[in-house]
């Protein structure tokens, strides 16, 4: 009888370490489970990954029922070996049952079998949802009384259930900016580009219009470059009148036909400078239109924009023929760059934060911190990065020298 009693005692603690252990990892996988994941399981059929998911969908009732049940257990185990250290040896030895028992808990209750779950939430919490499930539909109402009761302790109100919260456009910035051995390198930077195009406006990536080469309907001489995939704006004798766009590979045709130029132009489109890039993909997809011509709030001209611009934003550079962002890399690790540079262009291709709230080349960046023009070659110093005029005409800076310090 007295052995049999130990192997029932021994038997019973083993089995309330092992519920312990259940319940330990089960919350803990049901907090590391990556919520993406499980969302994509389910959309494929996975019934466990579907029943995970409810649970996470009713967390606060959850997680009161672990609560529950791991105290239950953990508190039954205490009494047991309480019990049997009385009856077996006297209550002197109590506190040598409760250190055991304790440090029994600690690692093979909580420790291992939470860390084991935190490295494989999947691994735990989809077997466990079945028996989570069954405990919260009998204990569920138990685990809101007492949830209840311990909100108006503390007066605190049931908030929104963390899990059920869509994440925001930061958030989900933070999500591609992880490194990831299942999606291409590529494909992460085109959909992060994909989002910042509702922070970026026309005016950060427009052609400016002194880079802008136009046809003047009454002018006989044509542009003589016609390679390139690019629109041509026509105007009549006066600059502010645009009559519409021409594009690069109708000029030839236009010079063979000798006919009306009329005939091949583009009707006139206007982009105002502050539009978001979302919303004028949207317009150009909407309209049907290629090309627009940016014009500041005073209705004047400012630039160009098109959209293979665009496009170029999301996936890079279409034309790998085309000449490079001006860029030079020296040995000492500085650049050498045009002053048309865009400043966002540059810390793309460098990884540099120059910041990005001003001016949006480094010309004007330059100018925008000193407040005038400079009337010979400067150097400055701005958050980490030293900034070097080498070639400066009359009233434009043609080439920097930038380096980070």
């Amino acid at each position: 009888m007295f052995d049999g009693f130990i192997l029932f005692v021994t038997f019973s603690l083993v089995v309330l370490i092992v519920l312990s252990a259940f319940f330990s990892s089960s919350e803990t996988s049901l907090m590391a489970i990556n919520q993406i994941k499980l969302d994509s399981a389910e959309k494929k059929g996975d019934k466990n990954a579907k029943r995970t998911n409810n649970l996470r969908k009713r967390i606060n009732e959850v997680l009161g029922v672990i609560l529950i049940g791991n105290n239950l257990v953990n508190i039954t185990a205490s009494a047991l070996l309480t019990y049997f250290i009385i009856k077996q040896f006297g209550d002197e030895y109590v506190w040598i049952g409760t250190l055991l028992l304790t440090l029994f808990i600690i690692i093979f209750a909580e420790i291992a079998p939470k860390n084991f779950a935190a490295r494989n939430p999947e691994s735990i919490a989809y077997p466990a949802s079945k028996p989570l499930e069954f405990f919260t539909k009998y204990l569920g109402w138990l685990s809101k009384i007492l949830t209840s009761i311990g909100n108006n302790l503390i007066r605190s109100e049931n908030q929104e259930n963390y899990f059920s919260k869509s994440l925001n456009r930061e958030e989900l910035k933070s999500v591609l900016e992880s490194q990831t051995d299942q999606v291409d390198q590529e494909e992460m930077d085109a959909l992060k580009s994909l989002l910042e195009l509702k922070d970026l406006t026309v005016e950060d990536i427009l052609i400016p219009i002194n880079e802008v080469i136009s046809i003047k309907k009454s002018d006989d001489k044509l542009p003589v470059n016609i390679e390139k995939n690019i629109f041509y704006p026509v105007f009549n004798n006066d600059e502010n009148e645009i009559l519409g766009f021409i594009h690069s590979k109708e000029v030839e045709q236009f010079r063979n036909l000798k006919t009306d130029i009329d005939d091949f132009l583009i009707d006139p489109y206007y982009v105002p400078e502050s539009t978001s890039l979302f919303s004028q993909l949207k317009q150009f997809q909407k309209q049907g239109n290629e090309v627009g011509m940016v014009v500041d709030e005073y209705g004047n001209f400012i630039g160009l924009v098109t959209l293979e611009d665009l496009i170029e934003q999301i996936i890079g550079r279409l034309n790998q023929d085309e000449e490079e962002l001006g860029i030079l890399l020296n040995e000492d690790l500085s650049i050498t760059a045009d002053g048309s540079t865009s400043i966002r262009e540059l810390n793309k291709h460098m990884s540099w934060k120059i910041p990005e709230d001003g001016a949006k080349t480094l010309s004007g960046f330059v100018i925008d911190h000193i407040d005038h023009f400079p009337k010979g070659n400067i150097c400055i110093t701005i958050e980490g990065y030293q900034i070097e005029t080498t070639k400066v005409s009359e009233n434009f800076i043609d080439e920097v020298k930038v380096s980070r310090i």
